[in-house]
């Protein structure tokens, strides 16, 4: 399958006059392919041994701009990917962000690249901060010595989560983060974000779920009934079809943001998305935490025409504190931020919601370091849902800010990033 995306608003036709300048010399054969960039780029692809038992490699993939490297490194971290599928490099995950426009843009500056699979799919954060500093160790072999002068960090959804603790925690290696629709509050607060949203939804459709398998005893099979006709795709559909009155109820109380332009389309979609994590991660999340990270026995829902009713019927699910411990380590993070990081959020996203910004921002703020976080909010619906010209105007703000080197063109771009939140 090929990603060729320039979907760009008129609003940013003079930034995509810019795009179409950096991207000449790259975009002929520049379309991901498969997992792996096309062929004739200065492209290194192969894998590195994580001495992990169980997961044995990490696919990587590493570009240098073969004249005129300013001495800049991006590493792309990419966002979930079920545990069931294979490893592969994150074509997909790049493409949704801009792919072709994006890469060819940072290349034609100058800027350097690399990416990896991760050695595990599914919950990968613990995994994935390891495999992303093995990665910028083996970029400095192929590098001479002391001819890297910055690297920046970028990660899309729960990238942007790794991201944020890379910069976090290894301030002596990353000089910046840039962090796309991420679970900015933690993982604990979006899990339980997802856990909510599928213990209310089995109160208001038990038929789909709860009469089978309870929220958090997902049998690890179930994803096999996911996309097969009368499957649970289709019966959650179905179920929010024939009884809108229900389903209005069930977004009220989960609080999860819908398109004004399409009320019925996007409840559908969202429901489709938050509970394929449910029935597609569960398993692993759990397997991989020690036990269960979510707890509700303590929250109160409402919203609904009946409180009273809901809070007494809704499932209730207890934690393991191994579990809890799990998710604070990989990863809570603390706000102790010692080099920049510019967060890109869609104020109005259903899978990742906007308010894990605030949780962030008032980390920062506690932690004395407000001023190296810049949130960028903007106006559209959905999850990563963002123009190529967003995301270089953001980057190029992040490297404005960590006094790197930036083309004229990326200057220009930076300069028309997305307003920031006071």
């Amino acid at each position: 399958m090929k990603f060729c995306l320039f979907r760009v608003r008129a609003r940013f036709t003079r930034l995509v006059a810019t795009l179409a300048r950096l991207a000449t010399v790259f975009i002929l054969g520049f379309c991901l392919v498969g997992s792996s960039f096309a062929q004739g780029l200065p492209c290194i692809t192969g894998s590195l041994p994580t001495g992990d038992p169980q997961h044995e490699e990490q696919l990587i993939q590493v570009c240098i701009p073969p004249m005129g490297w300013n001495g800049q490194l991006v590493i792309y971290a990419h966002g979930f990917v079920p545990p069931q599928a294979p490893l592969a490099l994150p074509a997909e995950d790049l493409a949704i962000i801009g792919g072709n426009s994006t890469l060819a843009a940072l290349l034609q500056s100058g800027f350097a690249f690399a990416t990896t699979s991760f050695r595990k799919n599914g919950y990968a954060v613990e995994q994935a901060a390891q495999d992303i500093n093995q990665l910028l160790s083996y970029f400095k072999t192929l590098v001479g010595a002391g001819s890297l002068k910055k690297t920046y960090v970028v990660g899309g959804s729960e990238g942007g989560l790794i991201a944020t603790q890379l910069v976090e925690q290894f301030a002596h290696e990353y000089d910046g983060a840039l962090s796309l629709c991420a679970p900015m509050g933690g993982a604990a607060h979006q899990a339980k974000y997802l856990g909510d949203f599928r213990v209310v939804f089995d109160y208001f459709f038990p038929s789909v779920f709860r009469d089978e398998f309870k929220a958090f005893e997902v049998p690890p099979q179930a994803y096999v009934n996911w996309g097969t006709s009368m499957g649970y795709a289709e019966q959650v559909a179905a179920a929010l079809a024939l009884n809108p009155s229900a389903s209005s109820e069930l977004f009220k109380v989960t609080r999860v943001a819908l398109n004004s332009q399409d009320l019925s389309g996007s409840a559908v979609q969202a429901a489709l998305r938050l509970l394929f994590y449910s029935i597609w991660e569960t398993p692993d999340l759990v397997a991989t935490a020690g036990g269960i990270p979510y707890d509700n026995r303590l929250t109160f829902y409402f919203g609904s025409n009946n409180a009273f009713a809901l809070n007494r019927g809704v499932e209730r699910v207890a934690s393991d504190a191994d579990a809890r411990s799990y998710l604070r380590h990989f990863y809570q993070p603390t706000g102790k931020l010692r080099r920049p990081l510019v967060s890109l959020h869609t104020a109005f996203d259903p899978l990742v919601p906007f308010n894990h910004e605030l949780i962030y921002l008032g980390l920062t703020t506690l932690a004395g370091q407000r001023k190296n976080l810049t949130i960028l909010p903007t106006a559209s619906y959905g999850h990563c849902n963002f123009q190529t010209a967003e995301v270089l105007g953001a980057f190029g703000l992040l490297v404005t800010q960590s006094n790197g080197q930036l083309s004229p063109e990326l200057k220009s771009l930076a300069s028309s990033a997305p307003k920031a939140m006071k």
